[in-house]
Parts: structure tokens; C-alpha cells; sequence
């Protein structure tokens, strides 16, 4: 292919197949993407040339007749402008044929091939008519692939009487091409390039950055950049299932604090460019040998991260999962990463309890309602510096738990009767699910699961109801075996000292709780609470005072130290 300017026409014209290299990231645009992509082409005058972008490509053998062109940088605008025109044709009525042949097909070759993942679901559901089932988008770039066709059809329907214009305008957009010899040809133009509309991530720069200093130290660079690029491109794919759990530019400083040197929080903070100082600081050196040597211990490395992330967070342990259900477990992903690969011993048992320790620090400091980067230079410290040596860290973090979230400052705050205002919800909700397995695992019944704990359906998402409400409606209760009347009921000495009590708490689903509204225990006992799945709300009659016969003060009390008893066992690290 000849460099230089032409129009969009020019570039597709002919028996071309472009194709999408297993090095680069999946679709990743998204609506704002799509929303500029249509108003450019919309906006353009008629009398003015629409500059699409730089396209960058490497030829690569002819297959049956056909040139086979990788797309190294523009593939974003590319897979969006096919999908786009693919849909306008739909609707046209001039040069259908001769526009589809061009475009989308030629004899029985697809123009555009994209990554082998996402190629099977591109022809058969976006160039093709078929509409897939939710179970059979895999994934993220399938989900947004599938957005894009829908946006983009959204976007012509809206705009029907401009349909032959849209085509004329990108027929006649010019595109600024650039074919590369080789890959090492690539890497001395792709950092400074960038598909319009979204902007590199840190990892792609460091991609980039990665392959343009191993391009400049070898003397037969081609083995070095294919291992980089088959590198991420086993980043890439790990990325794309968790991509919705944790961001990428995230990985990429846990695995800086993990792995590199640092002194403190301005160093990895700017993780990626203390390793671009790092690596032109050898390239200053002259020690060509020793620059590889780092760039591919860190991108192997690197690599290693992002499989064990995934690993983690695709993981059905439930020790892990629990981390996950918790509010603070970013401090400790470094420290995960690191063990998780360190560790050699059957069934992963080393880094299990490492992991249970850290769940038991993510929910103590909620409790205690500290900062959420309590310690985190410490902990990320503990990552940097760990070797190995399981039994000295366990130490560690035991000591970090009687320093910063103890026994008396945890049950402290358990008893706090203020613990409904001072906790994240998120975090109350666990404590509540991890009391409701406590009761099933007593009386032999199957735990509530993750999924039933992370379950975000509107009606049956589980919330937190206050068994006598906030805001009740007529109603007795008894305090020091007085009977208080609705508004000694309402009065701010039971709302500061019983009200919002773990004893006067209890999951609920959000539905079941808008039933119950306002009503008193009596209704919400007989009508709700006896007939529950929940063995926490069955229980509640069991703490009925016995003089009386109600749920009073001396319920909440009664139920807020089984509630704490069960509490300081569960999250004991003595045992670990």
C-alpha cells in the first residue's frame, strides 16, 4: 500500500482485507466515542475536506489473491466507520452493491477481520443481520461491538433523510496512510500515535515505550518485539474478563508497588514514569544487554500480574470472594498479587491465609470507621519487600491488626449505638450475611451465597431494615419495663442508645422490606418476620423480653451480644 493522503474510497478500493493483530487491544469505544464519530460526519460541509486521522498499517503476504493488511494503529475508527457504513447501506438505494463490495464484502472475504476472540460474533451479528441471545456475548468488546451497532442504527434512524450525504462524506473523507516495513518500523511512530477519540491508557503507553527502547537497543530486534507484542496480547485478553472489576491502569501500579524499587508515595504513585527513568537510564549506560534484560523480566512479569488478577477475581474461593464483597481491598491487591505468585504450596494454603487476615483488616477498619488508606504504605511496603517467607509476613499483618484495628476498638464499634450511621451500608450488609451463614451453619441449612449477597435486582437486593422502624407508626415498646407510649417511643433518648444498634438491625430484601413499611414488631413478627427464608428474622422472637412478652430494649440488648460474641469469633486473626 502507497503512503501518503487519499480518500477513504481509495483505501478500501480493491481486494483488501484488513486485519486487527492479536497484539492489539480489543473494540473498546464506547458512547461518547460513537456520539463524536456521528456529529463529525454529520457536521461536515460539503465544500470542505473531512480529515478522518492517520492510519497506520503493515503489509503482510497475499492470501489467494487477496492483500492481507494489519491495521497497527486506527483500528478503533476503522471497526467503527465498517459497522456504520455497513448500516447506511441497509437503507440506501445507489450503488449498494458496488459500495458493499468495497466495504464490507468481497466475493466471500469480510473486509475487516478483527482479534480471533471476537471475529465469529463480529461477522455473524454485526455484519450480518442476526441478533445474538444475552448468553452469547462473551465479551466486554463483544458487549460494546454489539452497542456500537446499535447506537450507530439509532443514529441513522434518527437522521433518515441524510443517509446518501453520510455516504458521500465518507466516501470523499481523506485519510492519511502510513504503511510499515516491519515491526520495528512500527514502534518508531506508534507512541506518538493515538485512534482519535480516546486517549492511550498508561498501559498502552507502556507498551509502546516497551518496544520502541527494545527496538532502539537491538541489533535484530524482530524476536524481542514479537515476544513484547505476544506479550500484551496475553495481557490484553486476561484484561478483557475483569475489565468490568478493576482498571487496567490499576494493574499496572499494583504490580510497580509489588515488584520495582520505590521509597515512597510520589515514586509509585508515578509508576510509569519511574519505569520509563529506570529503563532510559540503562539506554544512558550504553548497556544494550542489561536494557533487555529489564524489559522483558518486567513485561514477562507484568504479563504474570495480569493472570494472576484475573485468577483472583474470576476465583470461586470463597475467602476471595468475601475480600471482594468488602469496601478497602485496593491497599491490598499488591500484597495479593505477590503472595498468590509466590506461593508453592499445595492448594495455594499459604496465600489463603494471608488472604483471610486481609479480609478480617478490610472489615475491621470499616468498622472502626477509619480512613480508607489506613496503613497503605506500610501494606504496600509489605508487598515491595516480600520474598517468600510466609510466616514472618503473617506476623506482620497480625501486628498490623492489634495496631491499627484491635479487639477493643472493633468491639467498641460493634456496640456503638450509633452503628447504623457510622458504618458503610455495604459493610453492615455483610456483617448481617455473615451472621445469617453463622445461624444456617447451626441449624444445617445451605449458606446464602455470594451471588444471593451481591445480587443487585431491584426487588431483591438485600438491604437493612430496623425491626422497630425509624419512623414508626402506633406502637408500644417497653424500656426498664416501663411501656413508652409512640412519642416516648420516638423520643431522642431511645434514638440515641437503641435505634440504630446491631440489636435492632437485620438483612432484608428490598422488596420485603417496602412491605413491612412502618408497622410494629407484633405485625411484622406474624406477617413477615416467622415466615422469612432469612433465619435471622426467625430468630428475633427468640429474644422476646420474658416478663413482658414484647421486643423491647432488653431484645435489642440480648441480641446485640449474640450479634458481637458471634462477630469477635468469626474475625478472631488469633486463629490464622
Amino acid at each position: 500500500m502507497e503512503n501518503g493522503q487519499k480518500k477513504i474510497s481509495e483505501l478500501f478500493d480493491g481486494r483488501k482485507i484488513f486485519n486487527i493483530p492479536k497484539y492489539q487491544r480489543a473494540y473498546a469505544w464506547e458512547k461518547q466515542q460513537l456520539k463524536d464519530f456521528v456529529e463529525d460526519i454529520e457536521n461536515q460541509r460539503p465544500d470542505r475536506s473531512y480529515f478522518f486521522g492517520t492510519i497506520l498499517f503493515q503489509a503482510q503476504p497475499r492470501d489467494q489473491g487477496f492483500e492481507i493488511i494489519d491495521i497497527v494503529d486506527g483500528q478503533q475508527r476503522i471497526t467503527t466507520l465498517i459497522i456504520f457504513m455497513k448500516l447506511l447501506l441497509a437503507k440506501a438505494c445507489n450503488n449498494v452493491q458496488m459500495l458493499k463490495d468495497t466495504y464490507i464484502q468481497i466475493y466471500s472475504r469480510y473486509k475487516l477481520r478483527v482479534l480471533d476472540t471476537d471475529n465469529d460474533f463480529f461477522t455473524s451479528y454485526i455484519l450480518q443481520d442476526n441478533r445474538p441471545a444475552v448468553s452469547q456475548v462473551y465479551t466486554p468488546s463483544q458487549r460494546r461491538l454489539l452497542e456500537a451497532k446499535d447506537f450507530l442504527s439509532r443514529s441513522i434512524e434518527a437522521r433518515s433523510d441524510k443517509i446518501e450525504k453520510f455516504i458521500d462524506t465518507i466516501e470523499n473523507m481523506k485519510v492519511l496512510t502510513y504503511s510499515v516495513e516491519d515491526k520495528a518500523e512500527a514502534t518508531l511512530i506508534f507512541e506518538t500515535t493515538n485512534d482519535r477519540g480516546k486517549s492511550l491508557t498508561s498501559l498502552e503507553k507502556t507498551k509502546s515505550f516497551l518496544m520502541q527502547k527494545s527496538y532502539i537497543v537491538s541489533n535484530n530486534p524482530e524476536p524481542d518485539l514479537n515476544i513484547l507484542q505476544e506479550r500484551f496480547s496475553e495481557i490484553y485478553r486476561n484484561y478483557e474478563e475483569i475489565e468490568s472489576r478493576v482498571d487496567e491502569d490499576s494493574i499496572l501500579q499494583y504490580h510497580f508497588i509489588a515488584f520495582e524499587e520505590w521509597k515512597n508515595k510520589s515514586e509509585y504513585q508515578k509508576s510509569v514514569q519511574m519505569i520509563k527513568q529506570k529503563v532510559n537510564q540503562l539506554v544512558d549506560l550504553e548497556d544494550k544487554a542489561e536494557v533487555w534484560r529489564f524489559i522483558d523480566k518486567y513485561s514477562r512479569k507484568l504479563k504474570e500480574s495480569f493472570e494472576i488478577v484475573r485468577t483472583l477475581f474470576t476465583s470461586r474461593e470463597s475467602y476471595l470472594l468475601d475480600i471482594f464483597s468488602l469496601s478497602r481491598p485496593a491497599t491490598f491487591y499488591p500484597l495479593l498479587i505477590k503472595t498468590y505468585g509466590l506461593d508453592n504450596s499445595d492448594g495455594k494454603d499459604n496465600f489463603k491465609r494471608v488472604a483471610q487476615l486481609v479480609e478480617i483488616i478490610c472489615f475491621r477498619l470499616s468498622i472502626i470507621g477509619s480512613r480508607a488508606d489506613k496503613g497503605r504504605e506500610f501494606l504496600y511496603g509489605l508487598a515491595r519487600d516480600f520474598t517468600g517467607n510466609f510466616q514472618q509476613l503473617i506476623r506482620k499483618l497480625r501486628s498490623f491488626i492489634t495496631s491499627n484495628c484491635s479487639d477493643f476498638a472493633f468491639e467498641r464499634d460493634l456496640k456503638s449505638p450509633t452503628f447504623h450511621s457510622d458504618v458503610n451500608l455495604n459493610d453492615q450488609r455483610y456483617l448481617f450475611w455473615k451472621y445469617e451463614n453463622y445461624l444456617r451453619d447451626r441449624n444445617g441449612y445451605p449458606d446464602m451465597s455470594y451471588d444471593e449477597f451481591t445480587n443487585a435486582k431491584p426487588r431483591s437486593k438485600l438491604s437493612l431494615e430496623h425491626i422497630i422502624p425509624q419512623n414508626p407508626k402506633e406502637s408500644k415498646v417497653v424500656v426498664d419495663d416501663s411501656i413508652l407510649s409512640t412519642t416516648d417511643f420516638e423520643s431522642q433518648e431511645f434514638k440515641e442508645n437503641y435505634l440504630h444498634s446491631i440489636g435492632n438491625l437485620t438483612i432484608d430484601p428490598l422488596s420485603a422490606n417496602a412491605s413491612k413499611s412502618n408497622q410494629d414488631f407484633v405485625h411484622k413478627n406474624q406477617r413477615y418476620f416467622l415466615r422469612s427464608p432469612l433465619i435471622a428474622q426467625n430468630e428475633l422472637s427468640d429474644f422476646l423480653n420474658d416478663e413482658t412478652g414484647q421486643w423491647d430494649t432488653v431484645s435489642i440488648f440480648n441480641r446485640a451480644n449474640r450479634i458481637l460474641k458471634f462477630a469477635m469469633a468469626h474475625w478472631n486473626h488469633q486463629g490464622i
